[in-house]
């Protein structure tokens, strides 16, 4: 990745840009098979304030997501139940990060409410979105429909 320049070629482009910060998360993910690798990244050039925390927030969201890359592939020739499990990830990922996405700047509150150091702020970011993302979720697992979807 460093070699390709690929990194450093998001990070220009999504120096000042929610949108490409998503798409750069997703699509290093997905080539990383590594969410947490990517997340640190973001953490890093934050926290040496190369890389602004509405934007290091948007590759937490798109990192999110990417994950869902492998959890698809790993569900190929899987059992019925297998898919559903990789498709429900994909929903709570996606679903979670289209939440998420045009509320950046209150997250950015209140990370920054709970720590100054930008890193941490991203990384309490991470945090935040996938307990309120699976809280949000929860009460739509026990909807009827998925009795039939298993």
């Amino acid at each position: 990745m460093q070699n390709a320049g690929l990194f450093e070629w998001f990070v220009d482009r999504s120096s000042h840009n929610v949108w490409m910060g998503f798409a750069a998360g997703f699509c290093l993910t997905a080539l990383m098979h590594s969410s947490a690798a990517v997340i640190g990244l973001a953490i890093a050039l934050a926290g040496t304030g190369t890389l602004p925390v509405e934007v290091g927030i948007a590759i937490v969201l798109g990192s999110n997501v990417g994950t869902c890359v492998t959890a698809l592939i790993a569900s190929v020739g899987s059992t019925k139940s297998g898919k559903f499990v990789a498709w429900s990830h994909v929903v709570l990922n996606a679903g979670g990060a289209l939440l998420f996405l045009p509320l950046i700047p209150y997250l950015h509150n209140a990370v920054a409410w709970m720590s100054p150091d930008h890193g941490v702020q991203i990384a309490h970011a991470q945090t935040l979105f996938n307990v309120l993302s699976s809280l949000i979720a929860l009460p739509l697992c026990y909807l009827p429909i998925w009795k039939r979807a298993t």
